[in-house]
């Protein structure tokens, strides 16, 4: 019979099959069964019982006694499930946790026999010795902990050995999002061997130890320059692996960071892991302070002749980064810009520019890598000598 027919009857009435019945007998020849094994091979018929409820019922039928022994599939696994609660509550309580879900590994002499039995009865409407194992055990940890069980993104998960009897936990990172300034220069974002610090470590050494993590990741919305300050507030994800601690105090730990003085955090606060890849998909504007030295003396008629650059722009990879990216070409597109002189032969930009723009190059043209630039529209040489982001506008 199709498994869909089966649901669709109560347990009674597909027990008064006969292909029902004899599926029972041929498992019941195959060794001891316990009634939890012997109900799950049936456990798709109706929902309405727990399958050692079902074993039973299906031995009533045939007026077949209880095991006579051990249970040759689990090797009465399922009576132990007091002792597996017990240490997985022990191991439970070193962390801190909201949700929680229930794993296993199984064993694979209990695998081997239950494919055995249904090699002889038939699996259609069995299910799984290790299913029906990770679900009373988590019912029975939400009962004795009042946590909820999320079986999507848990903040812990319990793995259960069944082969040598230990409970370990399995820690999902945590998250925090926030908004990072970068007040000083020479300082990149993420670690660096080739300096002795950087953002990441700045913002995450402290959440990491008021969280006793393992590790930690810095995920940015863009970056910048180990040479350029971020004064506009870039948004940010923390994932740190392996918490033992989730509840944190945010706001100590946000003045603890800003205390520096080279970063400056707002905003921090748990989030969820979908959200790092929305953040990696934002591309927002920019706008940015750049200061241009000039190889000669330039008139105000000249400068003029920057609003030009409005509007799209052309830029190879620039040969600083060529080692580590691809050599492509993109098409940008300068928003806005606004010059003020500083000096016959410097001059500060104030560019706002499509998302991937590189500004330094923007400047120099980069020996015609970039088209049109700074240089090339005054006929002089020029070179980027500072550069701050002052905005990120995440509002597109």
């Amino acid at each position: 019979m199709a498994e869909r027919a089966w649901r669709k009857m109560g347990f009674a009435e597909a027990l008064a099959r006969q292909d029902l019945r004899r599926r029972a007998r041929r498992a019941l020849e195959t060794g001891p069964l316990c009634d939890a094994c012997l109900g799950r091979l049936f456990a798709q018929v109706d929902s309405g019982l727990t399958n050692a409820e079902r074993g039973r019922r299906v031995r009533e039928v045939l007026d077949a006694p209880p095991a006579d022994g051990p249970c040759s599939i689990c090797r009465n696994l399922f009576d132990t499930l007091d002792r597996w609660t017990v240490r997985a509550e022990a191991a439970l309580r070193e962390v801190e946790y909201d949700t929680f879900a229930v794993a296993s590994h199984t064993d694979p002499r209990i695998a081997g026999a239950e494919r055995a039995l249904w090699d002889a009865a038939g699996d259609d409407t069995a299910e799984p010795y290790k299913q029906e194992f990770n679900r009373l055990l988590g019912t029975r940890l939400w009962e004795a902990t009042g946590r909820d069980v999320d079986l999507v993104r848990p903040d812990v998960r319990v793995l259960a050995h069944h082969r040598t009897g230990r409970v370990t936990l399995r820690i999902e990172p945590l998250y925090l999002a926030g908004r990072y300034r970068k007040l000083v220069r020479g300082l990149p974002q993420c670690r660096w061997r080739e300096w002795p610090t950087s953002i990441q470590e700045i913002v995450g050494d402290p959440v990491l130890r008021a969280a006793e993590g393992r590790d930690h990741r810095l995920h940015g919305c863009g970056r910048e320059d180990t040479d350029v300050r971020c004064l506009g507030r870039r948004p940010f994800i923390l994932e740190v692996r392996e918490p033992r601690r989730r509840h944190l105090d945010w706001a100590a730990l946000a003045e603890e960071i800003n205390a520096t003085g080279r970063v400056e955090v707002d905003g921090l606060a748990p989030c969820p892991r979908a959200e790092v890849a929305r953040l990696k998909a934002l591309r927002p504007d920019k706008t940015y302070r750049a200061v241009a030295e000039l190889d000669r003396d330039v008139t105000e008629t000249d400068l003029a002749r920057l609003a030009g650059l409005v509007g799209p722009i052309r830029q190879r990879t620039p040969t600083r980064v060529l080692r580590r990216r691809a050599n492509r070409r993109r098409t940008r597109r300068v928003r806005s810009l606004e010059w003020t002189r500083l000096g016959p032969r410097r001059v500060e930009l104030t560019v706002r520019a499509q998302a991937g723009t590189y500004i330094k190059e923007l400047v120099s043209g980069d020996g015609g890598r970039t088209d049109p630039c700074v240089a090339g529209v005054l006929g002089t040489a020029a070179e980027c000598v500072e550069l701050d982001v002052l905005a990120i506008h995440n509002d597109q």
